[in-house]
């Protein structure tokens, strides 16, 4: 069975993911990370730090000769938001090329939505949600929604800055964040959010780090109310406390408060009861992808 690979060099966390696709989706043959945070302080100085270029370069080349060893001798290498917002972003796309001789696309926010719809289905599997489905990609720079069926593929798409880091920067102060700071976010991704008529019934499923974390937190449904009151006792705790309770990094537990109130956000301005987290997402969508191309 052929074997594929991608560097997903994301805001946050660089990952790269070896699979072969089977009729049930994505098999994982392995997988590595590295919190290289690529979309720390873009909002602000609209640049990437130096030392986190260097960093990330460095990762790639790296992840790039663990998939040759593992069976898949070219990786897909795709940027997201940090990268393609950032004016020094074509900087690391350079250097990855002359390092690795292997080129880094920057991929739009429009596909990097389709291929996170594409992953959320295959993370399905065999038994996909029957009519359309709101999948909401929340990343560390932006968030994708994409509204569609799983065999007929997306309906509407679109790309918003409002990425789990991005917002925490931009609203958030304090560990842990006040009430004031939450209720601005809340009230910002309401209004950017689109005017899609959704039919009762939809579901809204969620992939992404930040929404699978949520599940490390609390093993309970994922209603609206329950969002809520999560954020609440966010902000009762400190980062770092969240972080060694749950066994979240470090980076990941300073963005939850916010990245739970986005979800709450998009759950009642569509007027949807509940969230569902799948595991599967812009990494399984584009081994799926290559494998078709192939």
């Amino acid at each position: 069975m052929s074997r594929y690979s991608v560097i997903d060099v994301g805001s946050n966390t660089i990952h790269l993911l070896v699979g072969e696709v089977t009729e049930a989706g994505v098999l994982p043959v392995t997988g590595e990370k590295v919190s290289a945070r690529l979309g720390s302080g873009v909002e602000k100085t609209g640049s990437i730090a130096p030392e986190r270029l260097e960093l990330a370069a460095r990762a790639i080349s790296l992840f790039a000769g663990i998939a040759a060893l593992n069976g898949a001798e070219e990786p897909a290498i795709l940027a997201t938001s940090a990268v393609r917002d950032a004016e020094n972003g074509p900087d690391l796309v350079k250097r990855v090329e002359e390092e690795t001789g292997i080129s880094m696309r920057l991929i739009s926010g429009e596909e990097e939505a389709t291929l996170g719809f594409k992953g959320a289905v295959s993370a399905v599997g065999e038994d996909p949600w029957e009519g359309p489905a709101l999948v909401v990609d929340l990343g560390g720079g932006s968030a994708q929604f994409t509204l569609g069926e799983a065999q007929a593929g997306p309906l509407m798409q679109t790309s918003l800055p409002l990425g789990s880091n991005r917002t925490t920067e931009r609203f958030v102060e304090h560990d842990p964040p006040k009430k004031k700071e939450l209720k601005a976010l809340d009230d910002h991704v309401k209004e950017i959010l689109p005017d899609w008529q959704i039919v009762q019934g939809v579901p809204v499923v969620a992939v992404g780090g930040s929404a699978r974390a949520i599940l490390k937190i609390t093993p309970d449904r994922l209603t609206v109310e329950r969002l809520r009151t999560l954020a609440d006792e966010l902000r009762e705790t400190k980062s770092a406390e969240l972080a060694r309770d749950h066994g979240l990094a470090p980076e990941r537990a300073k963005v939850m408060p916010a990245a739970v109130t986005t979800l709450a956000a998009v759950l009642e301005h569509f007027g949807r009861d509940e969230l569902n987290v799948v595991r599967g997402g812009l990494r399984e969508g584009t081994i799926i992808s290559l494998a078709e191309k192939s």
